[in-house]
């Protein structure tokens, strides 16, 4: 049975794999990506998706927060659309502290 929110069998992509082919993000996401130094599945553990939602809101882009949910997602090998609303609140007090402190 695939994923209830899309129906697609979802789990983690190979470390080398473009970000363009992750799951949950799309050619546009994967530019963004790219725009601040990640080219690969691999790049994008390696930073964490707060730190590269971060990165990108840095360059001018207005991201939503669904690009951040979306790298979450992409993460733990599933669809955005399942990362939990505990998780979410995690990540956003996790934005929230890094925009305090500085940290990009």
């Amino acid at each position: 049975m695939g994923c209830p929110a899309c129906g697609l069998e979802h789990g983690l992509p190979e470390a080398d794999i473009p970000l363009a082919d992750v799951p949950n993000l799309g050619k546009v996401s994967a530019g963004w990506l790219q725009q601040v130094g990640l080219r690969t599945f691999a790049d994008l553990q390696a930073m964490g998706s707060v730190r590269a939602w971060l990165l990108i809101e840095a360059l001018g882009i207005k991201p939503s927060l669904n690009l951040l949910y979306a790298m979450e997602g992409a993460l733990h090998g599933s669809h955005w659309l399942e990362v939990k609303r505990q998780r979410k609140t995690e990540l956003l007090t996790q934005l929230e502290a890094s925009r305090e402190q500085g940290l990009i």
